[in-house]
């Protein structure tokens, strides 16, 4: 929880953080053979909320959420915990290249409909050709939807999910970040925990073991560091160039899952990955986020 390391520029601490989130994938499967998918979520939940106060404790952070904005932050709560469930399940159910392109992809075009409905932002060429780009490389995937990918679906809905939590988050500008992290953390183990015991009571610990533990209490680090990273990136380095910077998770991620699990994309994958990818760099170069705004990550 310490501050990044001033002698980081922004563009490194980002790439950092970009690998940070893409080593998640590989987490979650690690923490698979200990956890099941409802409960291993909830326990990285729980960790995580956990640092978290007990920082705020000893650092004396006794900062409160407006009562005006708790409604939003509870949830952006919720949404938040069954965005991350949809992108473990994902990841267990189809490879981690697909788990990341399906979810940016969905999470462009939802978040162009929201913002351009809801938020009546401004269209550009360069949204379009983002928009464009990502819908054709959703549509390479099109025949495994229908055929009824689950491991697809989940991603899709993954990115659907986050789509609306970063649209919260636009409202919660201004509101202390750790505070919002602790309600986060802490109403989504609530949450995760009553659906783990409704839905997989059966399949909460498969093995106990040390590696499992290991990885499980370097999961919730890993998200804590990156989530810091980010923000120091965003405060040093041009915002443009920053979120292009942290687009290259959708590369990395890929890469890990051919390392890791040998697992090698399809050639009608590996253009899809390329056509999202560039929509994800195009749609980073026009969007402008806040340093304020709450990162969504697995």
């Amino acid at each position: 929880m310490s501050k990044s390391n001033k002698s980081l520029s922004g563009g490194q601490a980002l790439l950092a953080a970009a690998f940070l989130f893409a080593t998640t994938n590989v987490l979650v499967r690690e923490m698979a053979h200990m956890w099941g998918d409802q409960a291993q979520v909830a326990v990285r939940f729980a960790l995580v909320w956990l640092i978290l106060v007990i920082y705020a404790h000893f650092k004396g952070h006794k900062v409160t959420i407006p009562r005006s904005k708790i409604l939003l932050v509870v949830m952006y709560s919720v949404i938040a915990a069954i965005a991350i469930l949809f992108f473990t399940l994902a990841v267990q159910m189809t490879t981690i290249a697909n788990t990341l392109f399906m979810s940016n992809a969905t999470e462009l075009v939802v978040a162009f409909l929201l913002g351009t409905i809801l938020l009546k932002e401004r269209l550009t060429r360069r949204k379009f050709l983002a928009i464009a780009l990502a819908l054709a490389g959703l549509a390479l995937y099109s025949d495994s939807l229908l055929s009824g990918s689950t491991g697809l679906l989940f991603a899709l809905l993954g990115g659907a999910s986050t789509a609306f939590c970063n649209l919260i988050a636009k409202k919660l500008k201004g509101v202390d970040l750790n505070a919002i992290l602790r309600v986060q953390f802490g109403v989504g183990t609530i949450l995760l925990v009553i659906l783990t015991l409704l839905f997989s009571a059966n399949d909460i610990v498969r093995t106990v073991s040390i590696e499992g533990t290991v990885v499980t209490i370097a999961f919730a680090l890993v998200l804590i560091f990156a989530t810091r990273l980010v923000l120091y990136g965003f405060q040093n380095s041009d915002i443009n160039i920053a979120s292009v910077v942290l687009s290259s998770q959708l590369a990395i991620g890929a890469l890990l899952g051919f390392l890791f699990f040998r697992e090698v994309p399809a050639p009608l994958e590996i253009v899809s990955g390329i056509l999202i990818t560039c929509a994800a760099i195009i749609g980073s170069i026009g969007h402008k986020p806040s340093i304020d705004d709450v990162p969504v990550h697995s």
